[in-house]
């Protein structure tokens, strides 16, 4: 099917490998260290997403990098010169410079191209909120939509996706410089979980804390709840290796008549998260929890 623009995002998507191949969404793949493996973020089809985060679990340490800027090159010339527009989805800015990666090879690429258009939007989010912007876009794509109006609607809704997650460790978190040590002392206490939220900015922040698991999945459940803005618009579940709590949440959420589908956090993610991490992700008013 020929679509009126290429749409382009980059893995952080945390989606599988079949649905960037079946949507003709090209991705740019971020990078991580592990266990003294270099890897290309793949999907967990080179790693797959237990066995990453039985190394975690073991006490290996992970390290990430961000997509380079020549696989944008490569990725928007092969539509530019197909004679197509390119709509960047890209992981927030403010966990990361790949954004900033594709926006200076669309500025590199431009004057060359000047009869077509490079547009990037930075998703102010992450894993399974980028998910749910990069699937809009594809859903306006797939409709005819231009590149220009899927960007302008991306840049509305983007603010509206809620990211809550909780994390068994914060220290992941601390030592990947996505939180501050005192933030990251929140969470040092046996039995407090720490609520976590992405802020207009795309950067992560601490709400709160709870004692027990199980009191923070109810939490993630009735802020869902209380803040999705439409019970049939989609939501997301995302998990560190932790099936059983992921789908806990998608039961208490049923239960409330909201649908989730549930999919692993992946390996850059991941990385800084560590296992047990659990996240849900929908489109609400604010992204605050109250």
């Amino acid at each position: 099917m020929a679509h009126r623009f290429v749409l382009i995002t980059d893995s952080t998507v945390d989606e599988n490998a079949g649905y960037y191949a079946e949507n003709d969404i090209p991705y740019a793949p971020l990078s991580l260290t592990v266990d003294g493996r270099t890897l290309e973020e793949d999907c967990g089809q080179t790693l797959s997403f237990h066995d990453f985060y039985d190394l975690l679990r073991q006490g290996k340490q992970a390290s990430t990098a961000q997509a380079k800027m020549d696989c944008f090159l490569r990725l928007f010339e092969q539509a530019l010169a197909a004679g197509q527009d390119v709509l960047y989805v890209g992981f927030s800015s403010g966990l990361s410079g790949t954004y900033q990666a594709g926006c200076m090879a669309a500025a590199e690429l431009a004057p060359r191209y000047p009869d077509r258009k490079i547009l990037c939007v930075d998703s102010l989010a992450a894993t399974g909120g980028e998910y749910l912007l990069v699937d809009k876009a594809r859903e306006m794509r797939d409709e005819g939509c231009t590149a220009e109006e899927t960007a302008a609607e991306i840049e509305r809704l983007r603010l509206q996706v809620v990211h809550l997650f909780t994390v068994d460790d914060l220290n992941h978190l601390y030592r990947g410089g996505r939180l501050s040590r005192a933030s990251a002392i929140v969470g040092s206490l046996l039995g407090i979980k720490p609520l976590l939220y992405m802020d207009d900015a795309g950067k992560l922040c601490v709400h709160g804390k709870l004692r027990g698991r199980q009191n923070v999945i109810r939490w993630l459940a009735e802020r869902t709840l209380c803040g999705i803005t439409d019970r049939n618009t989609p939501v997301r579940i995302s998990h560190g290796d932790c099936l059983e709590d992921a789908q806990l949440l998608a039961d208490l959420l049923a239960k409330g008549g909201v649908q989730a589908d549930i999919r692993y956090v992946g390996t850059v993610i991941g990385s800084h998260t560590g296992p047990g991490v659990l996240a849900i992700f929908f489109f609400g008013e604010q992204r605050k929890p109250e």
